[in-house]
């Protein structure tokens, strides 16, 4: 995350958040095939026709995956997150766990993954580039519903963004914030041009393929891929693509639990930042919906 969040900067660590919450364990061939979706050397392109409707699987699958999503109140587990960059021939690594508790509080802790550091250096190859291993820094991103933190824990310094009191609570899945879980099957299609992906396999696996429409996200990225249980349509694993096709983020999920009773307070929402150093205090504008009107007849590149 940058040093100062911006809306932009807010709403994408907010949609890798919510796309990533509900996870399942992933078996080896899977990890491998959602690192690699398209096969590592080409990327994706994207639809020209952001008005495009969804095919009749598509649309169950919509609606499944709002009535399971709704029926959770709260989850936690471990992840891992690669972040590769073509440019610099990086992959920084993150291991990691999360929380979430309906409807408007979560919390990702990102540990750097001290096992890729060796002399010489790891490497991974995707494609045509061959990745250098590094550990990730070290970060938290909390949402206790009215607030947005971002911590360096290294600088020992945070960033707050306030969130709006008319996108707190439920109605954060109508604002500027939300991605994938809690929104409506309606809402999705709205923002989104949706199309199944290339490992789609109803008994096996879903693999949705997800364009944004609103400008906003169109900045922060091209396209984003969700592999999801096919029983309980928990996804599995999450990659996104930035605009310019030069990184790509993956988060894969090791373990989740399911807590029966509320977490114990002050929970996972209200860390201790007595000796952190607040940067900078923003409020999130709802551009959003502004931007929605303006819609038609764009051109997703």
């Amino acid at each position: 995350m940058c040093p100062h969040l911006s809306q932009a900067g807010c709403r994408t660590a907010v949609l890798i958040f919510c796309a990533c919450l509900l996870s399942m364990p992933v078996s080896a061939q899977q990890r491998s095939a959602t690192a690699e979706p398209d096969g590592g050397a080409r990327q994706r392109p994207a639809p020209m026709n952001a008005n495009v409707g969804v095919s009749p699987e598509m649309e169950k699958i919509l609606q499944t995956w709002e009535q399971k999503s709704g029926s959770v109140n709260r989850m936690k587990g471990d992840f891992t997150r690669f972040e590769y960059d073509k440019v610099f021939a990086t992959a920084k690594c993150a291991i990691g766990r999360y929380w979430y508790e309906s409807p408007d509080k979560g919390r990702m802790d990102f540990t750097p993954d001290n096992k890729v550091v060796a002399t010489p250096p790891k490497t991974v190859v995707k494609g045509d580039v061959t990745f250098t291993l590094q550990p990730d820094d070290a970060r938290t991103w909390i949402c206790d519903g009215e607030k947005i933190l971002d911590i360096d824990i290294v600088k020992k310094e945070y960033n707050q963004i306030k969130i709006p009191p008319q996108f707190q609570g439920k109605n954060i899945s109508d604002g500027p914030l939300p991605f994938l879980f809690g929104m409506k099957a309606d809402k999705l299609k709205d923002r989104y041009v949706l199309e199944m992906g290339a490992l789609n396999n109803p008994a096996k696996i879903i693999h949705i393929v997800a364009y944004p429409k609103l400008p906003a996200e169109q900045r922060e990225y091209r396209v984003a891929e969700v592999l999801l249980d096919p029983v309980e349509f928990l996804p599995q694993a999450v990659q996104l693509l930035d605009p310019t096709g030069n990184k790509q983020t993956v988060y894969m999920f090791t373990k989740h639990d399911k807590p029966a009773i509320p977490f114990l307070p002050p929970g996972p929402w209200h860390p201790p930042l007595i000796s952190f150093t607040k940067v900078h205090d923003e409020e999130a504008a709802p551009q959003m919906e502004r931007e929605s009107k303006q819609q038609d007849g764009i051109l997703i590149r």
